[in-house]
């Protein structure tokens, strides 16, 4: 059975919309899927309605950026089967919003200062007018740089992707959050919306091993296996042969597979996609996984 638990659309970071996704994941073959935007529930109840259209199970998500602690940067937490409208939740997701868009407006200022000092006559990008790319609230790195990319293109200059992505990361350039949860909050929150706390892609932390056993003993429910073949950020993926990367998704997978059952973990699968490399869905069956607790 092929399903997709971590997808992100434009309401966040993604670069298709809720509707595209759901049309995409029919074509596909995808039986279930959950949408998790960063920091929002935008993308429902619009997707309930996609789902039944498409005749795919939809099981409410979304995904949580942690505050660095305990050595652990930028761990991600996504909960699944929360209900989209619980109040707390709601009022919450608002405060993480508000901090995310708020630095990504200074990352745009820093961005556009420093291209300013790299190529002479570029126009500088307005906020305003990144933000007509997004569904929701929230704007995200692929939403800037694209429209730079097409405010450069109109000065007659070329700016490629790889290179934004590269200045975003710069220390001078690179913004933090004000606001935001540490991973016991999020499980607590996640569990108070009646959903699941799931680690995401362990194997782009530092120390896998560690962050799932803080996870379990916070009270952590499941871990994905993920299409990390396509997530071309993580250096030593894209460091190696593109036919080489199947062979190493499926090693980085079988070591979570280990821990998950050294955790008294559950499993998922998914992709993590927005829409930049690579399609949605992976086979359950291929690592013989057991997705009957996301449909209790």
């Amino acid at each position: 059975m092929k399903i997709d638990t971590h997808i992100h659309t434009t309401c966040s970071d993604g670069r298709k919309t809720v509707p595209e996704v759901f049309q995409l994941a029919s074509e596909l073959g995808i039986r279930l899927l959950s949408i998790t935007d960063h920091d929002t529930v935008a993308g429902y109840p619009a997707a309930f309605g996609e789902a039944e259209k498409h005749g795919i199970r939809l099981i409410p998500g979304v995904e949580f950026s942690t505050r660095n602690e305990d050595g652990h940067v930028d761990v991600h937490v996504v909960g699944l089967r929360i209900d989209p409208d619980y109040a707390p939740l709601q009022t919450e997701l608002k405060l993480l919003a508000d901090a995310r868009v708020e630095a990504r407006m200074r990352l745009l200022d820093r961005v556009n200062a420093y291209l300013a000092e790299k190529y002479e006559g570029i126009e500088p990008v307005k906020f305003e007018s990144v933000r007509k790319r997004v569904s929701g609230t929230i704007v995200g790195k692929p939403h800037i740089a694209a429209e730079i990319i097409e405010t450069a293109r109109r000065s007659g200059i070329e700016i490629p992707e790889e290179e934004l992505y590269a200045i975003f990361r710069l220390p001078e350039v690179e913004t933090k959050k004000a606001y935001e949860l540490t991973m016991a909050e999020c499980i607590e929150l996640i569990k108070a919306a009646g959903g699941l706390p799931v680690l995401a892609h362990p194997f782009e932390y530092a120390r896998p091993d560690a962050v799932l056993k803080k996870f379990k003993k916070l009270g952590g429910t499941g871990v994905e296996l993920c299409k990390y073949r396509q997530k071309t950020k993580m250096r030593f993926i894209r460091n190696i042969e593109p036919y080489a990367r199947l062979t190493m998704e499926r090693q980085l997978n079988m070591k979570t597979i280990e821990m998950a059952r050294r955790y008294g973990l559950k499993l998922t699968a998914c992709s993590d996609y927005h829409a930049k490399n690579g399609e949605p869905g992976m086979e359950a069956d291929e690592y013989g996984i057991d997705i009957g607790w996301l449909l209790e």
